[in-house]
């Protein structure tokens, strides 16, 4: 009876320690798979790591500078000077004086003097109208000796003096005033000259001078 006790206890007590041996080979054999398995992962880690590959850098292209072409200076060019000729002996000096005649021309209404205290000579001359008259009056020198028969205008008011050959013009001169005309290098000649005020030719207002 003791004996059957004493096997009873005997495999009780290796039942038990075949269940602590199995506790521990699973605990042991748990261990190792987490062992394993990390060292994997960290294999996997260091795997990822090794197998990145880092990005190319990208080459980046600097543009070229274009050229500017500086224009080109045009060339100026200097003018040439004129040659001028010294007068030789035999260069002909013009017979005209240098004196001026003066010529009064005086108008009134229908009326036109001319007062010469010496005779006209050719060169310059000096022509003062003077009006004596109540009506405006004017002066036009015609380089011709004649002044009958010319032109009217359109409206038959005076003389067209755009189909004239005029030497020279006094502008119209009120009551009381008076005016000149100076002329240079006039040749010897007969001029006629015209009051042309409108209406005033046509009554007769012309009158000429004689240039010796």
């Amino acid at each position: 009876m003791q004996n059957n006790k004493i096997k009873l206890s005997t495999k009780i007590f290796f039942k038990k320690l075949e269940g602590k041996m199995k506790r521990k080979n699973i605990i042991f054999i748990s261990a190792i798979l987490m062992i394993l398995s990390i060292l994997s992962c960290s294999n996997n880690d260091s795997n990822d790591t090794n197998d990145y590959t880092a990005p190319m850098p990208t080459a980046t292209t600097t543009p070229m500078p274009t050229a500017t072409t500086a224009p080109m200076p045009t060339a100026t060019t200097a003018p040439m000077p004129t040659a001028t000729t010294a007068p030789t002996d035999n260069t002909t000096i013009s017979s005209m004086t240098d004196a001026t005649s003066d010529v009064e021309i005086t108008m009134s209404e229908w009326d036109v003097s001319v007062d010469s205290t010496n005779s006209i000579k050719e060169g310059k001359i000096k022509l003062t109208l003077v009006n004596n008259g109540n009506l405006e009056h004017n002066m036009v020198l015609l380089n011709s000796d004649n002044y009958e028969n010319l032109e009217l205008t359109d409206d038959s008011s005076m003389a067209d003096e755009s189909k004239l050959d005029i030497l020279g013009k006094i502008s119209g001169l009120q009551p009381g005033e008076s005016g000149e005309l100076l002329l240079e290098d006039i040749e010897p000649g007969t001029y006629a000259f015209i009051c042309n005020t409108p209406g005033h030719y046509q009554l007769g207002m012309v009158n000429k001078i004689i240039v010796e």
